[in-house]
């Protein structure tokens, strides 16, 4: 009986996202196999570079691991970059040769892109243009082909819904002795690693302060305190309610965070709160609207914008670094407070109509 071969799977190459390409090696015994793998490597070299480096995939997650993975939190990693790389930018540009890709085949993709949503589209658009620059950089192609290629999203933009007045009051009285921070981000409009970074001391009741200096976000499987977005420290006032929440959470918590002790909570963590308590209160309230916490941020901003405030003030308030954000996302124009903008033009009469007849027969020509 003929005795069964070795076998031996040495690694041979590596994609560019680090995953080793292995092949099988036959030998009559597993130390001969292994003895055949060395012969290889000794005449082709140590598997130390990418063989798919060349190609848009290969080059693409290199992009993601040297460029993106070190400098940002996990959750705007996958959401942000990996998604719209992984789900839309490989499968159509993928297996091209960088130096293959040319501006035709940017807008090809760009046009079936362009079905999805607005915030979609800017993420493509954001990532094949530091795909190509990084690529040219170092080398591996001589120009960006996206350069002056747009990609506009045809699908409408979905509105965020924002509480009203009464519905404010409503979500205030339930959530003060359930979850009274969501009573201090109708309040001060905070982004949501804002108010989970906020410690004790941030807060100064005597003057009617808090003090944004941190955020808080998820870093490979921790929490790690870093500076605001667009770096937006700033001391903002504190309204009454805001420190009858203030108070709750100091009832509730001890320790050096105001919203969860000594310890900071996950962003994600708590989001998953808000969504069952939301839920709780859709129960008892079912005409109310079941918002995230960036939706309460966009509620605050409604709301000040609603009651006269300007909006260089919502901006300062809000933290952003360009007053546009301000006026295009975060302050909505509600449809009642349209109607007020233009409830001047219902002061004047109707027009008569024989007035538009006379005037008709005035403007004839003889």
């Amino acid at each position: 009986m003929r005795k069964k071969l070795q076998i031996y799977n040495g690694i041979v190459a590596y994609k560019a996202d680090k995953t080793p390409i292995k092949r099988a090696f036959y030998g009559k015994t597993k130390a001969d196999a292994r003895q055949k793998y060395a012969t290889y490597l000794e005449e082709r070299g140590q598997p130390d570079k990418p063989n798919d480096l060349y190609t848009v995939a290969g080059w693409a997650s290199q992009w993601l691991l040297l460029y993106k993975r070190p400098y940002i939190t996990d959750p705007a990693y996958s959401t942000t970059y990996e998604l719209p790389v992984r789900r839309h930018i490989l499968p159509a540009l993928g297996s091209m040769l960088l130096v293959d890709v040319v501006p035709a085949d940017i807008l090809r993709f760009y046009q079936q892109a362009s079905a999805l949503s607005p915030s979609m589209c800017g993420k493509i658009r954001m990532a094949v243009n530091g795909i190509f620059r990084s690529a040219v950089s170092n080398g591996l192609c001589s120009t960006n082909p996206a350069d002056g290629c747009k990609l506009e999203s045809m699908a409408i933009a979905q509105i965020k819904e924002v509480y009203n007045d009464q519905q404010i009051e409503i979500a205030s009285r339930w959530f003060l002795n359930r979850m009274p921070e969501v009573v201090l981000l109708l309040e001060t409009g905070m982004r949501r690693g804002e108010l989970l970074g906020l410690h004790t001391d941030d807060i100064d009741r005597r003057r009617k302060l808090y003090r944004v200096s941190r955020s808080i976000v998820w870093v490979n499987g921790q929490a790690e305190e870093r500076a605001p977005k667009c770096r937006s420290f700033r001391v903002c006032p504190l309204s009454d309610r805001a420190l009858q929440a203030v108070d709750a959470l100091q009832r509730l918590y001890s320790g050096k965070y105001l919203v969860s002790g000594d310890t900071a909570i996950r962003p994600d963590t708590w989001s998953r709160h808000l969504k069952a308590e939301m839920a709780h209160m859709a129960e008892v309230y079912p005409s109310m609207p079941q918002l995230t916490a960036h939706e309460l941020r966009h509620t605050y901003g409604t709301y000040l914008r609603r009651h006269g405030a300007d909006i260089y003030s919502i901006s300062k308030i809000l933290g952003h670094r360009d007053i546009n954000v301000t006026a295009r996302i975060y302050v909505h124009n509600e449809l009642s407070e349209l109607r007020k903008a233009v409830r001047w033009c219902n002061r004047r009469e109707p027009i008569r109509e024989e007035f538009f007849y006379e005037s008709a027969e005035i403007g004839k020509r003889p």
